[in-house]
């Protein structure tokens, strides 16, 4: 047994002893020669699963030959990774969790990719210490140089974690991890988010990031109200309307806290889509704008809308808060060539044709030349006409109570189901009905 142990540890020796390039193995043979033994000897109880005795060769070489090869590190954490699982000891545990961690000081001390190393060592550390407050100071240091480092390449797994450790240590020391801070990391988190996915990485899997970071926020009681945004925030950007980050945050926060009703939210929105622009915060700013009849505002931004939009939906609801918006203002004709604009985008629609009765229904009175009471009614005949095709049988019925009387149509010498032309801006063909 010995003796076969031997011959495949040096079969193993030679093995690794040519075509290693990257290994820094010491200039002293003898010392060399035992560096060798000592990897081979290592390697040869890992293939065995033998995790614990495997670190006794590494530990020499972690002393003797520390900058041998990045493996020695990375095989270290394997091994100390199985140790823990199987160990109860409280105090051995907590010292196996030491030289975990010391493994990648290990590896940012004698090798290169820093960055990415402390990536994962930020990572590894969360998953030991996530329920212990003790080391949460040392946790947010750690996410920060990570974060620092790797900007937006760190890793999609240290997301929402770096989240959940501002939350729980906002939580149990407010003093040293205030809600100021906790914000700034939520917009940090935010921002490299949308870096990635402006890199082309995958929008459905950072959708759940933002997501899980999010809900992380939105957990923590009181951090995340309209009062705190109003007090700690606005001013800041009332003084400054250009400062894109904190406009984001107030963006975003708003968003989070149901404070999108508040003036400063649409402020903030427009800074941000000076920034940032794109379809959605188009069409919402210009939603807002028709809400509170800011008319004029509401049309710049749904012609931006539209402008950004690369879909028919998009281009629908683009020309339909264009159309709504030139309704508000009067402007009839205008609207209506914008509804019918949008029907192109959405054949059908009875949000358009409902907007253009609308328009009709509401033209009485600028329309009417108090000549020819039947020719004046034309316009609710159009209008009936309009909802019809929508299918609002409401305001067909409103429509038709406004129809001309039988009187009235055999009084001018008309009669139903002629047609007629509703003049006006209208300009209209219409089959002459009466109402009930």
């Amino acid at each position: 047994m010995i003796k076969s142990f031997l011959i495949t540890l040096t079969v193993l020796m030679a093995t690794f002893s040519f075509g290693q390039e990257g290994w820094n193995w010491p200039e002293d043979p003898d010392l060399k020669s035992q560096a060798m033994e000592k990897q081979a000897y290592y390697k040869l109880l890992i293939a065995q699963s033998k995790f614990e005795e495997a670190m006794t060769p590494l530990n020499w070489l972690y002393e003797n030959n520390p900058n041998l090869n990045p493996s020695i590190y990375i095989q270290g954490v394997d091994c100390i990774e199985d140790i823990l699982k199987k160990t109860s000891d409280k105090g051995r545990k907590e010292r196996l969790q030491d030289s975990l961690l010391w493994m990648y000081d290990m590896r940012i001390e004698h090798f290169d990719n820093p960055a990415s190393t402390m990536d994962r060592k930020a990572y590894v550390a969360f998953k030991l210490y996530y329920k212990t407050p003790s080391k949460y100071s040392m946790l947010a240091e750690l996410y920060a140089k990570a974060f620092e480092m790797n900007g937006p390449e760190i890793s999609t797994f240290n997301l929402n974690t770096y989240m959940l450790l501002a939350k729980n240590y906002h939580q149990i020391d407010s003093e040293k991890m205030p809600a100021s801070k906790v914000l700034d990391i939520h917009t940090q988190i935010s921002d490299i988010i949308e870096a990635k996915r402006k890199n082309g990485e995958n929008p459905e899997k950072l959708d759940k990031e933002q997501a899980k970071t999010d809900a992380w926020l939105s957990s923590i009681p009181g951090i995340l109200t309209c009062e705190f945004i109003e007090q700690n925030l606005v001013p800041r950007f009332r003084s400054n309307p250009d400062d894109i980050s904190n406009a984001k945050k107030i963006f975003n926060y708003s968003l989070q806290a149901k404070c999108i009703d508040q003036p400063y939210w649409l402020e903030a929105s427009e800074t941000v889509f000076k920034e940032q622009p794109s379809y959605k915060l188009a069409v919402t700013i210009g939603n807002k704008y028709n809400a509170s009849n800011e008319s004029g505002k509401a049309i710049k931004y749904h012609e931006e809308a539209l402008s950004l939009a690369s879909t028919s939906e998009e281009k629908f609801d683009a020309l339909m808060g264009q159309a709504v918006a030139n309704s508000k203002l009067g402007n009839k004709s205008r609207a209506r060539t914008l509804a019918y604009e949008a029907l192109s985008a959405k054949p059908g629609s009875a949000e358009a044709y409902n907007l253009i009765g609308n328009l009709y229904f509401t033209s009485f009175e600028d329309c009417r030349g108090d000549k020819s009471k039947v020719m004046d009614r034309g316009v609710f005949l159009a209008a009936y006409k309009m909802y019809e095709r929508a299918g609002n049988t409401a305001q067909m019925a409103a429509s038709k109570e406004q129809f001309p009387s039988i009187e009235e149509i055999f009084n001018e010498g008309m009669e139903e189901g002629q047609t007629i032309t509703v003049g006006c801006w209208i300009n209209e063909s219409v089959t002459i009905q009466r109402r009930d």
